[in-house]
């Protein structure tokens, strides 16, 4: 481990210093003011003394990503006892079915193949699923629902909303129609779509917070370049995120291409004042450094410099959606010491499971503002429309 202490007259001079130095890996370990006096007079200048260390050692093998093992996802669990019972059930409702078409006279039993397929396909569809569940009686579905409720499960819904959704589909739309998927899943969107809020930006300012490695410098970065491009909005970017050299570099160099004010907030004092500087700015984007759920000192740190001047504060957690389902709730369950406002899920494009959009969203009550599928700056990210997000889970992310 190397580590050296650095002084500039700004963040933003020692930054480069690092970088130059010891590269975009490392690390701020600790930054504070210091006033050194002047060789030509007697008054003192404000400087600050910045400590980084970075890792001497080869940095370790990236982790596989949770797309190559999101299969897995669905617990397996043991199986009750009474799937025995399930089975059967399911298994006689076939056997009458088959009856039929051995009873049938030779001359009508094609057209009564063909009229059960469907039905004989989902109920054997149903057993081999109903050997994972614990608690949802799938013999209660109705014929024709079982391949989708297999289908929302797949992608990441909630048995437990999946059951339901799938006996509301089936108590409103067209019977005719379920065995045309493309129409089942247009339908399916418009009914999964209800469940979700959008909250459009109302505040002065809007601060992201979330764990390391979801993206939030990215997505403010998109944020802003929209706000500015596309929406002519006067907007400032302030970070608090002096942690992470690379991350502080690539923000500040995104605001000098968009041609947007930016400033690195050190201290709450920092961010106050930065706040003020900006206060005729239309719209006003923080980003924050990233800190681990379970790291309680370095999130006290977040919630010092936020917590009591959120009323002129949009916060947003970020999310990112290929990450463990549970993981996603505990990261809420963390930062909701801070009064979150909404909630941005990233990387969709990374993950065969985007339902846990629909499952957090419920169950946390919880509006969303934006949703982002990419790395390209502004294009990669949209407004949470609920048509456009249950969209993204019915009928995933297709790029382009």
């Amino acid at each position: 481990m190397i580590v050296k202490t650095y002084r500039a007259r700004s963040i933003r001079e020692a930054i480069l210093k690092i970088k130059q130095d010891l590269g975009e890996d490392a690390v701020i370990v600790s930054t504070k003011k210091i006033s050194k006096n002047s060789i030509f007079s007697f008054f003192k200048k404000e400087m600050v003394e910045v400590t980084a260390a970075v890792d001497n050692k080869p940095t370790s093998a990236p982790q596989a990503s949770f797309k190559s093992v999101a299969n897995k996802y669905m617990p397996k669990g043991k199986t009750p006892s009474k799937k025995i019972e399930k089975d059967t059930a399911l298994e006689e409702r076939i056997k009458r079915l088959e009856k039929l078409v051995v009873n049938a006279g030779k001359e009508n039993l094609q057209k009564i193949v063909e009229d059960i397929k469907y039905d004989l396909n989902d109920l054997k569809s149903a057993i081999n699923y109903a050997k994972k569940e614990t608690d949802i009686d799938l013999s209660k579905l109705p014929l024709g629902m079982h391949k989708y409720f297999n289908y929302m499960c797949d992608v990441g819904i909630s048995k437990k909303y999946a059951y339901k959704l799938s006996l509301a589909l089936y108590n409103n739309i067209d019977k005719n129609k379920l065995p045309d998927d493309t129409y089942v899943k247009e339908y399916l969107s418009v009914v999964i779509s209800q469940f979700f809020r959008l909250n459009r930006l109302s505040k002065k300012g809007m601060v992201l917070v979330g764990p390391t490695g979801v993206g939030k410098t990215t997505t403010l970065a998109k944020l802003a370049a929209i706000y500015k491009l596309k929406l002519n909005k006067n907007i400032g970017v302030i970070t608090t995120d002096t942690y992470r050299i690379g991350a502080v570099d690539q923000l500040l160099s995104y605001a000098k291409i968009m041609d947007i004010p930016a400033v690195v907030s050190i201290t709450k004092d920092d961010f106050i004042s930065a706040m003020k500087d900006f206060q005729d700015m239309d719209t006003v984007f923080v980003d924050t450094v990233g800190r681990s759920p379970n790291d309680i000192k370095r999130l006290s740190e977040i919630f010092a410099m936020f917590g009591d001047v959120h009323n002129s504060l949009n916060i947003s957690l970020v999310v990112a959606v290929n990450t463990k389902e549970s993981d996603c709730f505990d990261v809420y369950e963390r930062f909701s010491r801070l009064p979150i406002d909404d909630l941005i899920f990233t990387k969709i494009d990374e993950t065969s499971t985007p339902g846990t959009m629909l499952n957090m969203a419920v169950k946390l009550k919880k509006a969303i503002s934006y949703v982002s599928f990419g790395q390209d700056v502004p294009e990669d990210i949209m407004e949470a429309e609920p048509l456009k997000v249950s969209s993204l889970i019915v009928k995933g992310y297709k790029n382009g």
